[in-house]
This record gives C-alpha cells, structure tokens and sequence, in this order.
C-alpha cells in the first residue's frame, strides 16, 4: 500500500510562532523551517492552525438590509401603471388583467418579505376597476344604449 502525499505546506502543524524560535523539523520530509531566518518573515504554512492563513471577517455594508430584494415593489408600480391604462381603455382588458395579475404577484413578494402592501393594492383595485368598467361599457354597447359608431361629418 502507497501512503498519501503530505499537505501542503510541508506538513508542519506547528502553531505559528512569531518569536521565529521553532526547530527544524526533524522528520527529514524535505521540507523549509517554518522560519529560517530568526525576526524574518515567515514562509508559507507557517500560520496559525495548521499551516492556514487567518479567515477575513465577514465584509460589514454600508446599507442596512431591507427585508431582501424589490421585486414587489417593482411589480406593484408596474400594477399601478397598467391599471391607471386599463382605466384610460376601458374596452382593452389587457392592461386591467395585466394590472391584476401583477397586483397579485406583488403581494406575494411582500408577504415573503413582511412589508405593507399597499402599492400591490392600489394596482390591484385599479385592475379591477378597469375590468368592471370595461364589462359596463360592453353591455352598454351589445343592450344598444351606448352608440359604438363614431359619425363624423362636417358641413363646412
């Protein structure tokens, strides 16, 4: 049977001493002195723990986290935007369904993140609105109230 190659380093676990009074090792392995030189800068795997350099503190930021990313609040601005145009084009259901859909989506992402959701409301009522409006508007048309042929004539 082969035995394992040694770790890197040399395969000194010697603590790090930076005194630089560590012997020599006396196995015959081949490898440096953890610091040859008494005062001098240690060589690799030399450091604390068995050869590895000291873990970097995790980084600090400079901005508080806000409960994670914005994808409700986005959601829901584009929620009011399509509903505020659902209700300008009353007869187009496509920005009223696209304003309740992502009122909806909206609220979900705020619920992961536990903030108000009144914006995904507001996108949401105003989806709504429009979808009312817009079947008002169409029963209107098919009962032969409202007059659906634009007659323009002018006597000039």
């Amino acid at each position: 049977m082969t035995t394992p190659p040694p770790p890197p380093g040399g395969g000194d676990n010697q603590p790090y001493n930076p005194s630089g009074n560590t012997p020599n090792p006396s196995s015959g392995s081949g490898s440096m002195p953890s610091n040859p030189t008494p005062g001098g800068p240690p060589t690799y795997g030399s450091g604390p723990a068995g050869g590895m350099p000291p873990q970097a503190p995790p980084p600090v930021g400079g901005f508080p986290q806000q409960g994670g990313s914005k994808n409700g609040q986005i959601m829901s601005i584009i929620s009011i935007v399509t509903g505020v145009l659902g209700l300008c084009c009353c007869t187009w259901f496509i920005f009223s369904i696209a304003a309740v859909v992502l009122g909806i989506l909206g609220a979900k992402e705020y619920d992961k993140t536990g903030e108000k959701k009144i914006l995904a409301q507001i996108g949401l009522g105003l989806g709504v609105a429009g979808i009312v409006i817009g079947i008002i508007y169409w029963i209107l048309i098919l009962t032969g109230v409202v007059d659906s042929s634009f007659n323009f004539s002018s006597n000039l």
